[in-house]
């Protein structure tokens, strides 16, 4: 090799080693602006809009979690024949979905992104699928909450929350046997809504949100009574 061309050889690997460099050097400023974003413009602008991170948390955990019991509901009109438990499941549905609606409004007003569960949940109600009235093509399974729903509500703070396994299981189920089974659910459902509740009326900043978990642990604390009364006439007979 001449001189000139190992020069022209040294000149270009150390180009391409100051392009390299420059890359990487916008890939470790890309990376600083988004923990800073995070961690500096994010809090700052919840304290701007006057509610902290704890009551983000809530407010989508329980709008997920007020979907759920929406998607249970949902299962009841083509399964239950005992026109009691038709009553009382309607109402926690109808209650659940006016929560939801609350949270997803409360979310939206303070540009957070509203769970799709919850979306999807409260479409479900939208399309009848309380009332039994949803008409979505699958022959003798009853309505259903969308396929896919799903559901951020991590391992070890599932607040109560079935899995989609546990779900489908009972949507197999009839009558009575669905009836306790579905009972027995929204009981440990309701139960586990309640430590989130607490955490924000405890911890939360947003008068709205804490006024929302409160209403809701007075709710959601009435229906598990009266769903343990019902429970209780019906027999455990799924459980």
């Amino acid at each position: 090799m001449t001189s000139e061309a190992a020069g022209r050889s040294g000149y270009d690997l150390g180009k391409r080693l100051r392009v390299m460099g420059a890359i990487l050097a916008a890939g470790i400023a890309a990376v600083l602006a988004v923990v800073l974003w995070l961690g500096v413009a994010v809090p700052a602008q919840q304290a701007a809009d006057g509610y902290s991170d704890a009551d983000r948390v809530y407010a989508q955990v329980m709008a997920e979690h007020n979907a759920q019991a929406i998607e249970l509901a949902s299962l009841a009109p083509a399964r239950s024949d005992n026109p009691v438990v038709l009553e009382l499941v309607h109402e926690v549905g109808s209650a659940s979905a006016e929560q939801a609606d609350a949270l997803a409004v409360w979310l939206a007003e303070r540009r957070i992104p509203v769970p799709a569960s919850a979306t999807a949940a409260l479409a479900l109600v939208e399309a009848g699928g309380l009332d039994g009235t949803r008409d979505d093509g699958a022959a003798g399974s009853g309505p259903r909450a969308p396929a896919g729903l799903q559901h951020v509500h991590g391992k070890g703070t599932d607040h109560g929350m079935l899995t989609p396994e546990q779900i489908d299981a009972m949507s197999q189920l009839e009558e009575a046997e669905f009836d306790a089974a579905l009972l027995g659910a929204l009981i440990e459902h309701h139960y586990g809504g309640l430590e989130p509740a607490d955490e924000e009326i405890a911890g939360g900043r947003d008068a709205d949100a804490i006024a929302l978990a409160e209403a809701e642990r007075e709710r959601i604390s009435g229906e598990a009574n009266r769903l343990q009364e019902m429970l209780a006439v019906v027999g455990p007979t799924a459980q």
